[in-house]
């Protein structure tokens, strides 16, 4: 099958300063995230605070994206920034984050992997080769030609699939180690 929908009880929920995480993903499946021991990690954050502190991260490059309308956030003591829902930010987990505003982002860290996580409109994109190619959609969604429901991780065969399909625009993640 060249679109599987992972089972959400896998996901781990744990919580940081600012709230609640679910893991959807850590490889490899032995390492842990509170040990810092992870090539990457795909996550979802529930931000319960009206103010927090992102979780200090030395070498990894992270990948945010609200689920909610938007985050301020502040950087560094730069100025504050609006990244709004179909948005990716990239930061590096050394900086010093503040943010303002709740609800739900999404995550992916990377240390020791290479990749990205881009926010897709509906419709067909090209779908190129990677070690490792998953898919978050918030809403129920035919990806791949497969109907999902709404809060759907997936993982993506890119050697059995060279085009990837959405009714509705999703996040996808490539990853190479």
């Amino acid at each position: 099958m060249e679109v599987q929908i992972i089972d959400p009880s896998t996901r781990k929920t744990t919580a940081w300063s600012g709230g609640t995480t679910q893991e959807y993903m850590l490889y490899p499946p032995t390492g842990s995230y509170a040990a810092r021991e992870f090539l990457f990690r795909i996550s979802s954050a529930y931000v319960a605070l009206s103010e927090s502190h992102f979780t200090p991260l030395p070498g990894v490059t992270r990948d945010l994206t609200p689920l909610c309308d938007g985050f301020y956030l502040k950087i560094n003591g730069a100025r504050w920034q609006y990244l709004q829902n179909g948005k990716v930010l990239r930061f590096s987990g050394d900086d010093d984050v503040y943010c303002r505003g709740s609800g739900r982002d999404l995550n992916l860290m990377l240390k020791g992997a290479h990749g990205e996580m881009r926010v897709l409109p509906a419709g067909e994109s090209d779908l190129l080769p990677h070690a490792f190619v998953y898919v978050y959609t918030a809403v129920a969604n035919t990806v791949g030609g497969v109907s999902v429901p709404e809060d759907s991780f997936l993982s993506v065969r890119p050697d059995r699939l060279h085009k990837l399909t959405l009714a509705s625009p999703a996040v996808l993640f490539t990853i190479d180690l």
